[in-house]
Order: C-alpha cells, then sequence, then structure tokens
C-alpha cells in the first residue's frame, strides 16, 4: 500500500509538473529591422566664392575639398572654367589663370594621383581630371586634397572687374 501511494504521489507530481507547463502563457513575435546606410559619394569644398584682389597683390588662393566614396570604386575629381571676362574684355587664360593641385599636410593624405596638375597648369575650359583616387579611397576613406588658384594680370590689361566660375565635378 505504502508503495501504492508513493507511485500515486510520483504520478501526481508528474502530472501537475506538466499539467503547470502546459497552461504556462507564452507569447512571442517577430519584429522585422531595417538599417538603410546610404552610400556616400560626393566632396565639399571650404569656400563657397573668392574674390581676388589685385591692388594688394593677392592672386593666389587655395581650396581645401574633402571626397569621400563608399561606393567601392576608383573615382576621379576634374575641374574645368571659363575665361575670366569684364564686359566684352578677356584676361588671357595664357599666363593668366592657372591651378596646381596637392594633398593636404594633415594626417590624412590623398594616395591616389595628381597627374599633370601636381605642377601649376593652364585651367583647361573643358573638363579636365585633376585627381584620381586610389581603389582603397573608394571605400570609405576620407580624402583631403588642396587646389591652388593663381592669377597673372597681364600690365597692359584694360580694368574692370573681371569674373567666371570654376566647375569641380566627381565621377566613377
Amino acid at each position: 500500500m505504502k508503495k501504492m501511494l508513493s507511485i500515486v504521489v510520483v504520478m501526481a507530481m508528474v502530472l501537475v509538473g506538466y499539467s503547470v507547463t502546459a497552461n504556462a502563457a507564452s507569447a512571442s513575435k517577430t519584429l522585422p529591422l531595417t538599417l538603410n546606410v546610404a552610400a556616400q559619394f560626393g566632396f565639399d569644398v571650404d569656400k563657397s566664392s573668392y574674390a581676388f584682389d589685385v591692388p594688394t597683390g593677392n592672386l593666389q588662393t587655395t581650396i581645401g575639398i574633402f571626397a569621400k566614396s563608399t561606393n567601392g570604386n576608383v573615382w576621379k575629381m576634374a575641374l574645368n572654367a571659363n575665361p575670366f571676362t569684364s564686359g566684352t574684355n578677356t584676361l588671357p587664360s595664357d599666363p593668366g589663370f592657372k591651378c596646381a593641385a596637392w594633398s593636404n599636410a594633415d594626417a590624412e593624405q590623398a594616395q591616389g594621383s595628381f597627374g599633370v596638375f601636381a605642377a601649376a597648369q593652364i585651367v583647361p575650359l573643358t573638363q579636365t581630371d585633376f585627381y584620381t583616387s586610389t581603389s582603397a579611397e573608394g571605400s570609405d576613406t576620407f580624402v583631403p586634397m588642396v587646389l591652388g588658384l593663381y592669377i597673372t594680370v597681364p600690365s597692359t590689361q584694360a580694368a574692370g572687374v573681371y569674373a567666371t566660375n570654376l566647375y569641380l565635378t566627381m565621377y566613377e
């Protein structure tokens, strides 16, 4: 009888245990999450405009260029400008308007090639590459560059306010 009672108690405990487990409340949901990581491709410059000052002899300036791409591709920077004009007068491009490009002297340096623009060249009228990145610079690397602009005004140049636009383009 004791044996039978022990078996009944053990069975009751097992059944109660199973019934507690079977009756325990449980709920679950799956919540999909998304993360939109946008590709970064573009550049910024440290000047929005610049006025050369002939009377003080300030005929050169530098423009800081800060480029970045996460596309994983080699990219290029190009430039061009129209001639400086004032009414019907034009500043001659040679030797008038030249540029050169180089790497920033800070800790981060451009690793690509500046090509012929490593030395001063006439600013081209048509879009011309002045920098070609490395493949590593096409994969989330900040690339600092400096573009130097130099103006030479012939002594015979007609007086006037001369203006132009400099076009910078980054492309793959």
